[in-house]
């Protein structure tokens, strides 16, 4: 499946904040777009990402969100609940980065996420998807990939 990734609107933001993932995971983290969204009339996400939707014909079907730290992206995603298992997790995620990395014109070494310990699907895809993990504090894992450069 091939995503499309575009800037997010504060429609999208709507949108995603109803995601339900059948009681398996917390709503995703929303507010931070819509506070800055009424503050400033820009999106801003948490930790001060900024997010993209993951378009497949033109339906809003993932979210990602990018930092720049120095020599690492960091990367909050969701796959729209529809498409949960079955089987476009690694696509979703290495699209994403590639577009994450294409769009900044960024040559960071390591790609970073964290993941709740008990999303075992998720860490799977993460995992196939080329990440290692490094360490568990709390409920969190953090996972991280090198950046193969060209």
């Amino acid at each position: 499946m091939d995503f499309t990734f575009v800037p997010l609107t504060i429609d999208d933001a709507r949108e995603i904040k109803n995601w339900d993932y059948d009681g398996e995971f917390d709503a995703l983290f929303m507010t931070p777009y819509f506070t800055s969204f009424e503050k400033d009339r820009v999106l801003i996400g948490p930790g001060g990402c900024e997010g993209f939707v993951a378009l497949v014909n033109n339906l809003v079907s993932g979210l990602f969100e990018f930092t720049l730290c120095d020599e690492e992206m960091v990367i909050g995603l969701a796959l729209a609940p529809g498409l949960v298992g079955k089987g476009f997790g690694a696509d979703f995620v290495n699209q994403g980065i590639q577009f994450g990395l294409e769009h900044y014109g960024t040559k960071v070494d390591v790609i970073k996420l964290e993941v709740d310990h008990t999303n075992i699907a998720a860490i799977r895809v993460y995992e196939k998807a080329g990440f290692k993990r490094i360490k568990q504090t709390g409920v969190e894992i953090e996972m991280r990939r090198k950046v193969q450069h060209q």
